[in-house]
């Protein structure tokens, strides 16, 4: 990966893609997990534990920039500050599985505060913001969004309150603007989706990381959350 090598490393193949959906429009080969030991599927050392016990990072870290409609990074070992546009904000995890933390609530505006669940996972492997249905419904209520092929859906023209995060007592706040994921005529589709789990969570995918840079501390088991820049600015 890069300048990073693991020698003898383990992979999981898949010989049978077929209860993959659309897997053969996917413009990718495999899946790269960067979780803990306990959701792994197979023996042996995960990635980041392996780069770790051989002695290349520099630290137990890696950072996402997802960038918006341009070219991404994914840097282990640290951070790269060009992509760092405030200092970064530390919520330590909650659960050494997922990368989750705590999730104090979620707002719309200053109308709705509310969370049927206090853990929120980031995930650069889920395309949207997912959420408990009661949180969602309540929220695509309150702002009189239409499904529209199972998608919320509002008029372009809209103006609306931000949603924001409250993590670790800080508020990341993203516009409707920022959940724009596509438009049909004069509708917006917002990156949204609600779905039934047995214990509610809130899963921040890529809409989430777009604009908030993310590290990701194995070593101390924490997130850390600043503005995403495109540009030179430095911490």
């Amino acid at each position: 990966i890069g300048e990073l090598t693991l020698p003898n490393f383990t992979f999981a193949e898949v010989s049978d893609t077929s209860g993959i959906q659309n897997w053969h429009t996917m413009p990718f080969d495999g899946i790269l997990g960067l979780g803990f030991a306990y959701i792994a599927k197979t023996p042996g050392p995960t990635m980041m534990q392996a780069l770790v016990d051989y002695g290349q990072l520099e630290r137990p870290v890696f950072g996402f920039y997802l960038g918006d409609n341009g070219l991404g990074q994914l840097v282990f070992g640290g951070v790269d500050p060009a992509h760092v546009a405030s200092n970064l904000t530390w919520v330590d995890l909650i659960v050494t599985a997922w990368w989750a933390v705590g999730l104090d609530s979620v707002m719309l505006g200053s109308l709705l505060s509310l969370s049927v669940t206090n853990m929120a996972i980031v995930d650069s492997g889920t395309s949207l913001l997912v959420g408990p249905s009661r949180d969602v419904n309540a929220i695509m209520s309150m702002i009189g969004a239409e499904t529209i092929d199972g998608m919320h859906a509002m008029s372009c023209n809209e103006r609306l309150p931000d949603r924001s995060f409250v993590l670790g007592g800080k508020v990341f706040a993203l516009s409707m603007e920022e959940l724009v994921v596509d438009r049909i005529d004069d509708s917006c589709i917002l990156g949204i989706q609600a779905i039934e789990m047995r214990h509610p969570i809130w899963i921040l995918g890529d809409v989430f990381m777009r604009k908030y840079y993310v590290q990701f501390d194995w070593g101390k088991k924490r997130l850390g959350f600043a503005l995403a820049s495109s540009g030179t600015n430095l911490v």
